[in-house]
């Protein structure tokens, strides 16, 4: 576990000085030979590792990313093709580390510390970057989006590892004024939405689908998005939205531009570049064929969704997505059979998973470390954890 505390802690240094490339990749090398060197003791002490689904769905995509490489060899392929096996190398490292909540104390404490920081940062007047007439804030981050998904992940630390509830106020009212800050208006929902999913998983309110809660996640997404109606952000020298046409380029910052060139690369694709991708820059060279303006050619397909239909294929996609299903789907029983430390890391997991899930609709978080790094990480822990636990009830059984 102690590997784990320091590759989070680490992790959040990297990606603050994400414009120093060479920090993320020995990041990613160091920790890479680390899952080797486990893989080397397993071999030594004749230990059988044995692959459960959820396994072999991950590796069976890493193995589509590796042939959509070939596909397209690029410097910017070869970039993303890096990344996912820098996340198939910390699942694994989840895979073979007991979770221990109490043990990520320290990240707690960290992420609470950075939102402070931060926000004295934002009050200073320090860290903004002016575009045209609007201001936003990025506290020292390379781009707006990163400092709200450096929030929101704080956020997450902060809420599953800390118990005391004036903490947990605390981080949320700084998270809020962060991403409101920082212009990053599609993750101002997950601020209320990400306290409340914490706090029904670790209380154990979330065995099944329960629609009380899907209305309550509703009502508090209306309430969030009701900012962008009730507040003119223009007069604060911010973005602001122009609800007669929400789908306009000017209020979704040219993703309509970017989405529609993806589509059209798509469409014209042959059967073998549907089904398989066609590359994984694709969505790069998507932009600079199809883009109808020479600002945004050659930019990333600013939806995660998207990025894995056109650079991975339908097949690609659908194995990612059964990948998310084969881990997730054990939450349920997690849930009703693991004690705290098991409701924490599903606490941990879950609210990742919400993060990917509402954040790829207007980024290609699935290429960003920040994000998909821990995602991986406690995604492997929380397969290792359902096994374990299922060993356990089976030889209780055999036992009784």
């Amino acid at each position: 576990m102690n590997t784990v505390l320091a590759l989070m802690l680490t992790r959040f240094v990297v990606d603050y000085l994400w414009e120093v490339k060479v920090f993320s990749a020995v990041h990613s090398v160091c920790f890479t030979m680390l899952v080797l060197c486990y893989v080397a003791l397993y071999k030594k002490s004749l230990t059988t590792f044995e692959p459960c689904g959820a396994d072999k769905f991950v590796m069976l995509f890493y193995l589509l990313v590796l042939a959509s490489l070939f596909n397209s060899v690029s410097v910017m392929a070869l970039s993303d093709f890096l990344k996912f096996t820098s996340y198939v190398s910390f699942y694994y490292l989840g895979r073979n580390t007991r979770f221990a909540c109490d043990q990520l104390k320290a990240v707690g404490w960290f992420s609470l510390v950075a939102l402070f920081l931060l926000s004295v940062l934002a009050l200073a007047g320090g860290g903004y970057q002016t575009w045209g007439s609007v201001t936003t804030f990025s506290g020292g981050y390379f781009f707006k989006t990163d400092l709200a998904v450096a929030a929101l992940v704080f956020l997450v630390a902060a809420l599953v590892t800390l118990r005391t509830v004036p903490l947990h106020l605390f981080a949320i009212l700084c998270t809020g004024f962060l991403v409101f800050k920082s212009n990053a208006r599609i993750a101002l929902p997950l601020v209320l939405l990400l306290p409340v999913l914490v706090h029904m998983i670790r209380r154990g309110k979330t065995v099944g689908i329960n629609w009380k809660l899907l209305v309550k996640g509703m009502v508090l997404l209306l309430v969030g998005m009701s900012l962008f109606t009730l507040i003119d952000f223009r007069t604060f020298g911010m973005l602001g939205f122009d609800f007669s046409d929400p789908f306009s380029a000017a209020n979704t910052q040219g993703r309509t531009v970017i989405w529609f060139a993806l589509i059209l690369q798509f469409l014209q694709a042959g059967v073998r570049g549907k089904l398989l991708g066609m590359g994984l820059d694709a969505d790069a060279m998507a932009t600079m064929r199809f883009s109808e303006s020479l600002q945004v050619e050659g930019f990333r397909a600013h939806n995660s969704y998207l990025y894995l239909l056109i650079c991975l294929g339908i097949l690609g996609s659908l194995v990612f997505y059964s990948l998310l299903g084969a881990i997730f789907s054990k939450v349920p029983y997690l849930l009703r059979r693991g004690d705290r430390d098991t409701r924490s890391l599903v606490a941990f997991s879950a609210s990742l998973l919400l993060l990917f899930l509402w954040l790829s609709m207007t980024t290609e978080i699935i290429i960003r470390p920040q994000l998909m790094v821990p995602f991986f990480l406690f995604a492997g822990l929380q397969v290792r954890q359902y096994l374990s636990i299922r060993k356990q009830d089976a030889e209780a059984y055999t036992c009784a």
